[in-house]
């Protein structure tokens, strides 16, 4: 599952992600938006920037 690898990215980068923003990305079915969020998980500082538009 995708979404959870944007958590997992995150979550070995030590990156803070909130309960909302973990609803979001679990939530979330594109496939497309998901690669998006994987990548920018690999570089992210904060969780925000990860889901941002």
């Amino acid at each position: 599952m995708k979404a959870l690898a944007v958590l997992t990215v995150l979550s070995a980068r030590n990156v803070r992600v909130s309960n909302a923003l973990r609803a979001r990305i679990l939530s979330c079915l594109d496939l497309a938006v998901l690669d998006c969020w994987i990548h920018r998980a690999a570089t992210a500082s904060d969780a925000d920037d990860v889901v941002h538009d």
